[in-house]
């Protein structure tokens, strides 16, 4: 598989991709993590629209500048396509696990106490190190790591708990630079 479509597919499992100046604090697990992973249990609908495609695309295109001319185009077809925003985003809490899923992306779960897990892309055969757990700020984070790149996403409720931002990084060795964007969705 091309380096380019590696980075894709790596981005794509983590469904989301980063704000550039955002950088992810120590993970720990929070006090009472029940309570915390309670509160995100639910299906969301994506709401940011337009607005947020659009910042994804300046994102990626200030990752990709800073590439030789010759890929540009290349790299930014293969960046945007997986991380555009889902439809829907769902969680699941269940048996010590964490399970988020999107429509036309594959299923992940892992242990919500934060401990990898060895997880295989069911398409392409990639391998990662998956986890998920809650910070000890209440952040529901997802965690994708191999050695060449690292994806993580933080899952962030609104006070009422009906709006839910993720914000994702993503980097990589082929990557110039971290690719960073956030997206928005609604609790249906």
């Amino acid at each position: 598989m091309s380096p380019l479509l590696r980075i894709a597919a790596f981005s794509m499992v983590s469904s989301c991709a980063l704000t550039a100046l955002w950088i992810a604090p120590p993970i720990a697990i929070a006090a009472e993590p029940d309570s915390a992973l309670a509160r995100f249990a639910g299906t969301y609908r994506y709401v940011g629209g337009e607005r947020e495609i659009k910042e994804l695309d300046q994102a990626i295109d200030e990752v990709v500048q800073e590439m030789i001319f010759l890929i540009r185009g290349i790299a930014r077809r293969r960046l945007r396509a997986p991380n555009l925003p889902s439809s829907e985003v769902a969680i699941f809490t269940e048996r010590g696990q964490i399970r988020i899923t999107r429509p036309g992306r594959p299923e992940v779960s892992a242990p919500a106490d934060g401990k990898p897990i060895t997880w295989r892309h069911p398409i392409d055969g990639d391998v990662f190190r998956v986890s998920h757990g809650v910070d000890d700020r209440g952040v529901l984070y997802q965690r994708f790591e191999d050695d060449r790149s690292l994806s993580l996403n933080h899952f962030t409720l609104s006070d009422d708990g009906r709006r839910l931002r993720i914000e994702t990084r993503v980097t990589a060795d082929r990557l110039p630079a971290p690719l960073s964007f956030r997206t928005t969705y609604e609790r249906i």
